[in-house]
C-alpha cells in the first residue's frame, strides 16, 4: 500500500468514516486516534491578526486551559467540541465560565466577551477521554454575552457554501490558524490545501498539525472573499510523508440538528 494511501486508510479509521463513503460500523468508547509521530514545525507567527485573522481567537476556561475559535457571526463563535468539555468534571464546562478573545495575540485582543450559551450537535456522546464518540460530532458554537462590533479590524468569517465535488487537482487558497501548546500566546497561521476528500465532511489536506492543535479554524480564500471551511481534526505524519497530513471537518455538518446549553 503506498504511504498516501496507507495514511488515508488510518485516517478513516481514526475518525470512523469509510474511505469508500459506506455508513460508519459501531465504535467502541475509546476509538483509535492518529497523531503526529514526527515533530513538526511550529507554524509562522503572524505580525498582527488582521482580517480574516483577527476573526480568529482563543476561548479560554475559567478552570484552565484554552483553544482556538473562529468568529462566524458578531456573537457567534465555532469551535470544537470537546474544548469545552471538562473531562475531569465529566460534564460541559459552565457556559459563564467561557471566554472568548478575538484576535488574541501576544497578551492583547481586539475584543472580549463571555459565553451566553453552547450549540452542539443533538444526540452528542463524549468519551471518558473527552472527545465525541464520533469525530463528524467533534464541532460546537458558543454564543457570546453581546455582540462584537464590526470594524475594519474584525469582521466575522462566514461559513463556506459547499457546493460539488472536490476539484482533481485539489483544493488550494486553504489558510490554518490558530493557538498551540507550542505557542500559547501567538496566533500562527500557515497556508496549505486539501488534497483528497474522505466523504461529504471530511477532507484530508496538507496543513500539517499536531493532535494538540486538533480544532484550528481553515479558512478558504473565494471570490465573496474569506470563508470557514471547517475545523483541523487529526494530524498525520510519519516517515514516508514528512509534510504532515490532516484531516478538516467541513462545515457542511452545521446544517444536522443542534442541543443548546445555557447559563
Amino acid at each position: 500500500m503506498k504511504p498516501v494511501m496507507a495514511l488515508v486508510a488510518v485516517a478513516c479509521a481514526a475518525v470512523g468514516v469509510s474511505c469508500a463513503q459506506q455508513p460508519a460500523r459501531e465504535r467502541s468508547d475509546e476509538p483509535p486516534l492518529a497523531v503526529a509521530s514526527i515533530p513538526l514545525p511550529p507554524p509562522p507567527v503572524v505580525d498582527s491578526p488582521r482580517a480574516p485573522l483577527s476573526a480568529i481567537g482563543r476561548i479560554n476556561r475559567r478552570r484552565g486551559g484554552f483553544c482556538s475559535g473562529v468568529l462566524i457571526a458578531p456573537d457567534r463563535v465555532l469551535t470544537t467540541a470537546h474544548c469545552l468539555w471538562d473531562v475531569e468534571l465529566g460534564r460541559w464546562t459552565a457556559v459563564a465560565d467561557l471566554h472568548f478573545q478575538a484576535g488574541y495575540h501576544l497578551g492583547n485582543d481586539l475584543a472580549h466577551r463571555r459565553g451566553a450559551a453552547i450549540e452542539f450537535p443533538a444526540g452528542i456522546e463524549m468519551t471518558k477521554r473527552g472527545l465525541p464518540r464520533r469525530a463528524v460530532d467533534d464541532w460546537a458554537i458558543l454564543t457570546l454575552d453581546h455582540p462584537i462590533a464590526i470594524e475594519s479590524t474584525i469582521r466575522p468569517v462566514e461559513p463556506a457554501r459547499l457546493e460539488g465535488p472536490l476539484p482533481p487537482h485539489g483544493l488550494g487558497g486553504l489558510l490554518r490558524a490558530g493557538y498551540g501548546p507550542r505557542q500559547p500566546h501567538a496566533l500562527a497561521s500557515a497556508r496549505c490545501r486539501a488534497v483528497i476528500p474522505f466523504n461529504p465532511s471530511v477532507l484530508l489536506h496538507d496543513c500539517g498539525a499536531t493532535f494538540a492543535e486538533t480544532g484550528f479554524p481553515i479558512l478558504i480564500e473565494t471570490s465573496e472573499g474569506w470563508r470557514v471551511l471547517g475545523l483541523q481534526m487529526v494530524s498525520l505524519n510519519t516517515a514516508e510523508v514528512q509534510d504532515g497530513l490532516g484531516m478538516v471537518l467541513l462545515v457542511n455538518v452545521l446544517a444536522g440538528q443542534r442541543q443548546t446549553v445555557r447559563r
